[in-house]
């Protein structure tokens, strides 16, 4: 017989359902004062980056979301939670943007094709309003898209010296393994797209970072690939700007 599961329950849970449980509640309570701290992260700001995140499953083509949702229906529904409505989210993304969330729309990424040998198929926006900057990564939909989470050796980690050619390099897994660089390393996939991506970040987005910029909240969002890109991308964004001396946060 298998052995039966414990049952477990959050500390941030309804009491009745901690009662029913009959163990001991896990987790660390949300604290309201401590998301005032510096470097704290508000509930607002997640379920904000967790829509912005989803909404980058569509664009301004037509038919894109009908042609997502054969295989993901989830992904209309999804949307439709977010904009009201089955007909709303079917709507060009930037309209969804500006209506439902406030955003001017700088950028719709769509970058497709090869470079070095690397697959290349990065989707997603770059939009901003008063308060915040975005920059919205899509999820898997393509066989270039697998063959991207398929590419899940190693390279090194060195932006300013691939940048020029646009990849990490025809055999960049080996790079850096014996010779002993001791250079961060990180999937070769997701790399070389946001190698392919950052020219996009030094138009639209690195402008609204400046010094002379009013003080705006940058999330950088996306979901299951997207979100290994924008892990990415955050990386470029932390090493680019002194964040300690820049208004923004």
């Amino acid at each position: 017989n298998m052995p039966k599961k414990k049952g477990f329950v959050l500390k941030d849970s309804p009491q009745e359902l901690i009662e029913a449980s009959g163990v001991e509640p896990k987790g660390r309570s949300y604290d309201v004062a401590y998301e005032r701290k510096p470097g704290a992260v508000r509930i607002e700001d997640l379920l904000l980056g967790t829509k912005l995140a989803c909404v980058a499953i569509t664009d301004d083509e037509p038919d894109t979301l009908a042609k997502v949702g054969k295989m993901n229906p989830w992904h209309i529904k999804t949307l439709s939670m977010i904009c009201g409505s089955v007909e709303e989210a079917h709507k060009p993304l930037t309209h969804i943007l500006e209506t439902h969330f406030g955003l001017t729309v700088d950028k719709l990424i769509n970058l497709t094709g090869w470079s070095g040998g690397h697959p290349i198929d990065t989707q997603g926006f770059v939009a901003h309003d008063d308060d915040i900057i975005v920059v919205s990564f899509r999820c898997t939909t393509s066989a270039l898209d697998w063959m991207t989470n398929f590419a899940a050796t190693s390279s090194e980690w060195e932006p300013d010296e691939d940048l020029d050619q646009g990849h990490s390099g025809f055999c960049s897994c080996l790079e850096g393994r014996w010779w002993g660089t001791n250079k961060p390393r990180v999937h070769t996939g997701f790399y070389n797209n946001i190698l392919q991506t950052i020219p996009t970040f030094e138009e639209f987005v690195n402008p609204l970072l400046g010094p002379d910029q009013p003080p705006r909240t940058l999330y950088v969002v996306g979901h299951s690939l997207g979100a290994g890109m924008s892990t990415m991308a955050t990386i470029y964004f932390l090493e680019k700007f002194d964040w300690k001396t820049l208004p923004q946060k």
